[in-house]
């Protein structure tokens, strides 16, 4: 199973709520999967629409007495489909592409609101979130040349945090006040600090160190110095609005 590094922006309110109440820490992460996966599932769930819909009411409408069927040709002319379409088992784009809009009317009358969490109170306070994926560990390699982290802001950064809550799969979230990440956004922005990420690429001293993944390849430098300037970023801009961050690996 692959460990993703994973950062999400919140309040000191939210914060202070997480740490007083940690089981609302699950909840902070879990609604960000579901926000990635969403339009990875509707568009697999339309691809399925456009396939199997019309051959199951071409089936159904053949199995209709001609009354039945009669009627509700008619109400599908009257939505602009081709019920002949339909019955000969055509038509998916047609149908899944009214479907869609019958589901965004019904968004606009119910908008969503936000889900309560276990203690009954509504999310709120959470700005942005970050994933570097695969590429955590050598991110923090490259930052501070150690495999775990250390009291220096640099190997902090990816790794360091206190505590929050229970095991998330590879250990509990961590989380940053305000102050700290002011403190690790100064230390992301230091001048030379590129300069000895670059010098601290050694592929094969990573991979004896164990550092994940496994394998590294000589253009991965690139990889890893672009998720290490995303992260960067994500800090600098958390500290410009003295949000705190809370991250896990997962």
């Amino acid at each position: 199973m692959s460990m993703m590094g994973r950062f999400v922006q919140v309040s000191p309110d939210r914060l202070k709520q997480i740490i007083d109440d940690p089981s609302g820490v699950e909840e902070l992460f879990a609604s960000d999967q579901t926000a990635q996966a969403m339009p990875k599932l509707m568009g697999a769930l339309q691809g399925q629409l456009q396939r199997l819909t019309p051959q199951m009411f071409g089936a159904s409408m053949a199995a209709m007495p001609p009354e039945v069927r009669d009627r509700l040709a008619q109400s599908l002319k009257n939505l602009g489909l081709d019920p002949d379409a339909l019955a000969r088992g055509e038509g998916g784009d047609a149908l899944a592409k009214l479907m869609e809009q019958r589901m965004q009317e019904v968004r606009m009358r119910f908008p969503g609101q936000p889900l309560a969490s276990a203690g009954g109170a509504k999310p709120s306070g959470k700005g942005a979130s970050i994933s570097l994926e695969k590429a955590w560990h050598g991110v923090h390699y490259l930052l501070c040349g150690k495999v775990e982290p250390g009291t220096d802001l640099a190997s902090q950064a990816v790794m360091g945090g206190t505590e929050v809550g229970e095991d998330l799969g590879y250990g509990p979230a961590r989380y940053f006040e305000a102050d700290e990440v002011a403190a690790i956004a100064r230390e992301l922005s230091r001048p030379n600090l590129e300069a000895e990420m670059m010098a601290r690429w050694d592929p094969a001293r990573m991979e004896q160190l164990g550092i994940y993944p496994a394998g590294f390849q000589p253009d991965d430098k690139q990889w890893l110095m672009d998720a290490f300037r995303d992260l960067r970023q994500f800090y600098v801009d958390a500290s410009a609005a003295k949000l705190c961050v809370v991250t896990c690996l997962e």
